[in-house]
């Protein structure tokens, strides 16, 4: 059994032809994008305005053929569609001297497909795109776009290569971003880890008291005594000075001999008397014990070397 093939009858001209060669829906869209077209219901027929060539040149653009041509029968030979007129969506164009419009779809398609062809000019003043070429290759250009020509139904359509099809579908969004992995070859490594950072030397002025020892006085400096800032960086020892009467003085009891540390500022004497090992405060009697078995020479010259004197305190 012979398969049937899908076809649409068509009127042109007074001739009845057939569209053929697809399927049956993208053929319709075909026949539908000629502006003008008009279907007779009781005919079950299209009836397209322009001419033989202009429509033969419109459906094989869509990939189709339009084959018979036998002229309509007396009688089923409704009223010719007239071309379309100028309304609607439309763009006037000026070709060769002859203005036409380009029509049959949606505006910004169609200036799309305008704008595309080589050598237009839009004229701001008459609103008219002018446009320098061969006005049947325009034509065949603007048909193979899938739009009609209007004013240009008497101009052949010469044969040009198809345009390439406009894509006016949204640009695509950008990949999402993907921070960059800077170890990924295997002949990367890791930057070495900076080197540590050695610890402050430990400060005198912290150190931590023996456990037989009495704590620091609350407040065993003279108020008349000159104390420098704790932001400052400990005084260099001066060099030995004979020993200063008067001024700032520390209590020392060596065995059973009271003597007195001066010659200096309080808190420098009071540095070189905690260097003296296993010292003491008492600190009801505010005065530094010093084990008797440290020889008092040797404290003296700790002193001296200092810059302090060390005299009796009886």
């Amino acid at each position: 059994m012979q398969q049937r093939k899908d076809r649409i009858r068509v009127h042109v001209e007074g001739k009845e032809f057939n569209v053929e060669g697809g399927q049956f829906r993208e053929m319709l869209a075909v026949v539908k994008q000629i502006n003008g077209r008009r279907f007779v219901g009781e005919l079950k027929v299209w009836q397209l305005p322009g001419t033989e060539a202009a429509v033969r040149s419109h459906v094989e653009n869509g990939g189709y053929q339009l084959t018979g041509g036998t002229p309509v029968p007396q009688g089923q030979t409704p009223r010719q569609p007239a071309a379309a007129s100028f309304g609607n969506d439309r763009i006037r164009v000026e070709i060769e001297g002859r203005q036409m419009a380009v029509s049959g779809g949606q505006f910004q398609e169609m200036l799309a497909v305008v704008k595309n062809l080589p050598d237009r000019r839009f004229d701001g003043d008459a609103k008219i795109w002018q446009i320098t070429g061969d006005a049947g290759v325009i034509k065949g250009m603007i048909q193979a776009a899938g739009f009609t020509l209007e004013g240009a139904e008497d101009i052949p359509v010469t044969e040009v290569p198809p345009m390439e099809p406009l894509d006016f579908a949204q640009p695509a969004a950008p990949p999402p971003y993907e921070p960059p992995d800077f170890f990924d070859d295997a002949s990367a490594s890791a930057p070495p880890p900076p080197p540590p950072v050695p610890p402050p030397p430990p400060s005198d002025w912290f150190e931590e008291a023996p456990a037989d020892s009495e704590p620091f006085p609350d407040d065993p400096i003279p108020f008349e005594a000159e104390l420098p800032p704790l932001s400052s960086p400990p005084a260099s020892p001066p060099r030995p000075a004979a020993p200063v009467s008067g001024g700032d003085r520390i209590r020392i009891q060596v065995g059973d001999q009271m003597m007195a540390v001066t010659g200096g500022a309080f808190r420098d004497m009071l540095a070189v008397v905690k260097q003296i090992p296993d010292r003491r405060f008492d600190g009801d009697s505010k005065i530094w014990q010093i084990p008797a078995e440290v020889e008092l020479d040797q404290i003296r010259q700790m002193l001296q070397a200092s810059g302090f004197a060390l005299s009796s305190d009886e």
